[in-house]
């Protein structure tokens, strides 16, 4: 299995995509979707929750490519910051290239590309490896925790949540390939 599609690399086709009037409008949509699930998370214990957003990036990325995916990942973390305040965290633009660079991984992924579990637990794990370590790195710097302890933990959290956020993932953009298909403003992979 080829992990990544040639049309994935295409970056100067999918700046000029970018610029149409129906993937700005898409953009935007995408944007405003992310930031209303930043606040339907379901918490399970004080430190391990389940998270919707992350959907939306990979969306992004399929339907767009790797250049929709990083644009949508950053300008969601940003605006959300702006209109939420963040929820009373502080701001790490360190987090905003971590969502633009998992949008960005998904694009590479999952862009015009039949979906297939296999397909979907390797975007999963890119998006799990981020969390992992990127996330777990900007937390120590922002709160001064052990990075020792705060790693086995995030380990932790993301192995449970890894099958889970996999099942979702292959779930929702299965489905929305699925309507794009039928809506006529995708053709299938």
């Amino acid at each position: 299995m080829q992990i990544f599609s040639k049309e994935a690399f295409q970056f100067k086709k999918q700046l000029q995509d970018m610029t149409k009037v129906q993937n700005i409008a898409v953009c935007g949509l995408f944007i405003a979707l992310y930031i209303v699930l930043t606040y339907m998370n379901i918490r399970i214990t004080d430190n391990l929750e389940i998270r919707f957003p992350f959907l939306i990036l990979a969306l992004a990325g399929y339907y767009g490519g790797p250049v929709m995916g990083l644009t949508v990942g950053a300008a969601s973390d940003i605006l959300s910051m702006l209109l939420t305040g963040g929820k009373g965290a502080a701001f790490n633009f360190g987090f905003t290239i971590d969502y633009a660079l998992i949008g960005f991984l998904f694009g590479l992924v999952l862009y015009k590309a039949q979906i297939t579990v296999p397909r979907i637990l390797c975007a999963e794990l890119f998006h799990v490896l981020i969390a992992a370590t990127l996330h777990t790195y900007w937390l120590h710097l922002m709160y001064g925790m052990p990075l020792q302890v705060l790693f086995v933990t995030r380990l932790v959290k993301c192995a449970i949540t890894f099958p889970i956020e996999a099942a979702m993932l292959y779930i929702i953009v299965r489905a929305f390939s699925k309507i794009a298909f039928h809506a006529g403003i995708q053709q299938r992979a």
